[in-house]
């Protein structure tokens, strides 16, 4: 767990890079479900095919993001966000040393596992 290996500002940083991640992701999903709200509007989509999008939102992504987000460890759900891509090196401005070299090494850690 992250409060054993980092400071305190560490940690408050990692949560706020979470609360960026998730943010972000969600934003991304949402705009999908505007798409399908235009493609309505413009009579491609019915209000059915639409009721339906938001539907699998609500029960896929939207709570797939939320159990990740929430329901773990604000330091592996910020991991995860780098690695993939959402947070980027310019979101870790303000990151210490030990957390940038931590996110390194769950880096090379999962390169090593998926063998790339």
């Amino acid at each position: 767990m992250m409060q054993d290996k980092y400071k305190k500002a560490d940690r408050k940083l990692v949560r706020n890079l979470a609360g960026v991640a998730w943010e972000r992701q969600l934003r991304d999903e949402l705009n999908d479900i505007g798409c399908a709200i235009a493609e309505m509007q413009s009579g491609n989509l019915s209000p059915f095919d639409v009721n339906e999008r938001v539907h699998q939102f609500h029960n896929g992504i939207a709570q797939e993001l939320y159990n990740l987000y929430s329901g773990s460890d604000p330091w592996l759900s910020v991991c995860r966000a780098h690695f993939n891509g959402v947070l980027t090196d310019a979101d870790l401005v303000d990151a210490s040393d030990s957390v940038r070299e931590g996110l390194q090494q769950f880096a090379q850690r999962i390169q090593e596992y998926n063998g790339i």
